[in-house]
Parts: structure tokens; sequence; C-alpha cells
């Protein structure tokens, strides 16, 4: 793979209620290097995260302070306009028998050939689950770690072709890089927008998102050579759906045009 300015940062989320069923996003905030935009975009960020007592922007945490929610919709609206940067996120429910980390592990599968094969991406960091310590970035985790879990389902599709193998992927310390921040804003606007039911939720990241099923599966889970994905459900068309609805709630919130009927689809009731 040729060195392309496309390069990728991804958080996740997982959502559990009795209101809704449980389901696990992964997004990636995809950002091209070459764009002066993204130079602008991390200004922004750096300038929010200096209000906070952390010194970093953690969206779950802004949301629940008071006086954090307005930096919070400044940074999303930030993301949504930068030409430099456009979001995946992949999205696993109900899930099997496998747990979290089974519905993790095929949110990975789908978001790297994704990331890789649609969006021509050549680096994905990814926020650690595990501890760095002082280290900013873990290039061989130790077996059995969640990190380790993380590269066996990429080393697998790249064994098989279905991966570049000079794809890099590595885990980050969310602390020290500020790329996974964008990830982060992404990843908790969509869930807590999926959790809500409620599109308007994404209006201002919604202009440069894709959202799409976990439906590759990682090649320890597959019977046999022929069974590469799990059959579209229901979700596919929801989050179609859904993601449309939101960018229509930020056209008309933006003034792109008016006097639109809103969709026939309650979302807000529907069911996946």
């Amino acid at each position: 793979m040729a060195e392309l300015p496309f390069i990728a940062f991804v958080d996740e989320t997982l959502r559990d209620s009795p209101l809704y069923p449980k389901f696990y996003v992964l997004t990636a905030a995809i950002v091209d290097r070459s764009k002066p935009e993204y130079a602008a975009l991390q200004k922004v960020m750096h300038r929010v995260a200096r209000t906070q007592p952390t010194g970093m922007i953690h969206a779950s945490e802004m949301a629940r302070a008071q006086n954090s929610q307005e930096g919070l919709v400044s940074v999303e609206r930030e993301i949504g306009e930068n030409a430099a940067v456009r979001a995946l996120a992949v999205v696993h429910s109900p899930f099997g028998a496998g747990g979290e980390e089974e519905a993790r592990q095929r949110c990975v599968a789908e978001l790297m050939v994704t990331l890789s094969s649609a969006f021509d991406v050549s680096s994905v960091t990814m926020d650690s689950r595990d501890p760095l310590g002082i280290s900013s970035k873990s290039t061989i985790p130790r077996r059995g770690t969640r990190n380790f879990k993380d590269l066996a389902t990429v080393r697998g599709l790249q064994a098989i072709g279905e991966l570049p193998e000079d794809l890099a992927v590595s885990h980050a310390n969310d602390r020290l890089i500020n790329g996974l921040w964008i990830a982060d804003v992404a990843s908790y606007a969509v869930g807590s927008s999926l959790a809500r039911r409620d599109p308007s939720r994404l209006q201002w990241i919604a202009p440069h998102l894709y959202m799409r099923e976990a439906r590759i599966l990682p090649v320890s889970e597959r019977k046999d050579t022929h069974q590469t994905t799990a059959p579209v459900t229901d979700l596919s068309f929801y989050l179609n759906a859904f993601v449309e609805q939101a960018k229509a709630i930020h056209d008309r919130a933006s003034g792109l045009f008016e006097d639109e009927e809103e969709p026939e689809e309650d979302l807000a009731t529907g069911a996946y």
C-alpha cells in the first residue's frame, strides 16, 4: 500500500439499558492530513481541552458537566463542518453468546476492511483498552490482553488477503493522541443518539457521517471458507434511515432547505 494521506482514529461506545437492545459501536474519525483544515480543527480541540479539568476532551464527561456542554457542541460542529474529517460508525446488536468481546471483534473486522477498501486509510490508531503507562503507543501487546485481541482480528484478515498486509494498526493513550478525541466525540454522539432513538443528537456531525452494521466475521468465527459475513438484518436498514434523518435535520437547522416534510418513519419508536 502506497503512503496515503488518510489516517483513522478509533474509539468505542457500549450501551446497555432495559429500554433498548445492547449494542456496541466502533467509530473511526478519518482524517486527510494533506488538508489545512485538519490543523485548524486541532487548534479548536486544544482550545476546548484547555478549559477541561483533565486537559483533554472526553465527550461523556463534558456531557455531564453543564459548563462543558457548550464546548462539546462546538467541537461536534467543527467536526461536522471540517473538510478534512469524515466519520464511520460500525454497530453490532444484539449481542450473541460471545458477549461484548465478540461484538467488538465483529466491529473491528467490519471497520478495518471498510477503512482500507472504501476510504483508502493507511494507518489506524485505536484507543487502548489496556494501561500503557507513560507510553503513547503500544507496539506489541501481550497475548491475552484486550489490545492483543484487536490485533489478532486484524492479523487474521491480513493472513487471508482481506486486509492489506501493510495496513498499520496500533493502540494509543487517548491523553496523548488528540486525534482520538475526535473519534471519542463522534462515537459518543452516535451512541447517545442511538440509545435515545434521537437522530437530532447526530445533526452536527451528520454531514460527513457513515453508519453500517458489523457483518464481516473475524476469521476465528468462520465455520468454513465460504462464510465470510453474517446475514443482513433490520439493523442495516435502520442505521441507513437513522443517519439520513440526522442529515435532513442538520440541513433544516442550517437553512439549506425549508418547508421539507418530516420523514414518515418515526425512529424514536421504531425497532430494529
